[in-house]
């Protein structure tokens, strides 16, 4: 019986899949395809410009819905990999408020956040906390009609000396959930219909994630809900008091901002950052590339690792201020090209940044990113804005 039981629920998985990947797929495929046979027309250029947004829009849905997949998969696995530092709660709700803002109050919903903390600063994981706070209010925003409310409230109960608690409660004026369907909210890929929308959309997987990443932060999470009244999630997280506040986090938000791009000369005295761009798929290199000479950058490309190295030993001394080192590459792969780098007997070896700029995104390939020598991880597809904030400390730092 729990074979067939398992068989079922991998079937229903797969199918699962497959409709949330085909769908935003074909319209993927159809933009292309229209795009192509309007490209020359400048009457339809507006409609190009439109169709653009729309591919964009549906490639980062697709993308999310990877990530999920992978997330969960991972979860479940026990593969769960905390954190855990210091976070000033504040400074990450502000943060999970600005992120939902304009998502709840463009379709007419009102947003308020209250916090009653007593405890400023505690030990978490704060992207994972965000990942939670994220997925139950993107929820709560998609079944919440106009002219009605959501309300995060976050507060704190002192366990021990050493120990608090801290509260968050998400509270909707929305369409609330059938009996039936709060005793499954917590399963991958269970959905109830959206009512005043007849949809579906989304993976059903957000709050399977927070229910797995809750539980291993040792936590709790509730939901309480009565069709055509609201919901009312509450998820309570035990965290290690932090004593003594880091410097760094007792600053000025502001202070710690980045002045300009990386690649602007306000950052980087007089001359642009170079960038050595180690990838052996032709059309990610070609947009990377692009995408940095528009930012100011000036980029160079190595097919694989073992270019990468001699282009990197050719170079004059401090002439590469960054390179994105791809893992995976013909002839000689990113963290064997990293590791000789670091070998190598001149002063920038040691000093210049390099990022594992990769697909593989688990946490093994991260220790092994470090372990070659790399400084950071980018995972793709890259997120430019946190590459130029990357190398735009570094250029503050003085590394640059």
């Amino acid at each position: 019986r729990l074979a067939t039981e398992r068989a079922r629920a991998q079937s229903e998985f797969l199918s699962n899949m497959s409709h949330e990947i085909r769908t935003p797929l074909n319209g993927l495929i159809g933009l292309n395809h229209m795009m192509m046979l309007n490209i020359d027309k400048a009457e339809q250029r507006e409609q190009v410009k439109d169709w653009l947004r729309k591919s964009y829009g549906t490639a980062n849905y697709l993308l999310s819905l990877v990530n999920d997949v992978l997330d969960v998969s991972k979860l479940q696995a026990g593969k769960v990999d905390l954190v855990m530092e210091p976070v000033m709660l504040e400074t990450m709700l502000d943060a999970v408020w600005s992120m939902q803002h304009d998502n709840i109050v463009s379709r007419g919903v009102e947003f308020a956040v209250e916090k009653d903390i007593f405890e400023p600063c505690i030990e978490t994981d704060g992207t994972r906390m965000k990942q939670v706070l994220m997925n139950i209010l993107g929820n709560a925003a998609k079944f919440t009609p106009t002219g009605k409310y959501i309300r995060l409230t976050v507060n704190q109960e002192k366990a021990d000396d050493a120990h608090v608690i801290t509260v968050y409660r998400c509270e909707d004026g929305g369409i609330g959930m059938s009996r039936e369907y709060l005793e499954k909210i917590f399963d991958s890929f269970s959905q109830e219909k959206n009512r005043f929308t007849g949809s579906t959309k989304g993976t059903g997987l957000g709050m399977a994630i927070s229910k797995l990443l809750t539980d291993a932060m040792k936590g709790d999470i509730r939901v309480e809900s009565e069709p055509g009244v609201g919901s009312t999630f509450t998820v309570s997280i035990p965290s290690v008091i932090v004593q003594k506040i880091p410097e760094e986090l007792s600053r000025n938000p502001q202070e710690n901002s980045t002045a300009g791009k990386a690649g602007d000369s306000s950052v980087t005295s007089d001359r642009k950052v170079r960038v050595l761009v180690a990838e052996d798929v032709e059309l990610n290199a070609e947009v990377l590339m692009e995408i940095l000479a528009l930012e100011g950058f000036e980029a160079v490309h190595a097919r694989n690792g073992k270019e990468a190295l001699e282009l990197f030993q050719s170079s004059e001394e401090g002439e590469f201020d960054v390179i994105l080192m791809d893992m995976k590459m013909p002839v000689m792969d990113g963290c064997e090209a990293s590791r000789l780098i670091r070998k190598l007997d001149r002063k920038d070896a040691k000093s210049v940044l390099i990022y594992a700029c990769t697909a593989n995104t688990f946490q093994e390939d991260r220790e092994l990113a470090l372990k070659s020598g790399m400084d950071d991880f980018l995972a793709k597809p890259i997120d430019v804005s946190v590459l130029l904030q990357k190398t735009g400390k570094a250029a503050e730092q003085g590394r640059l």
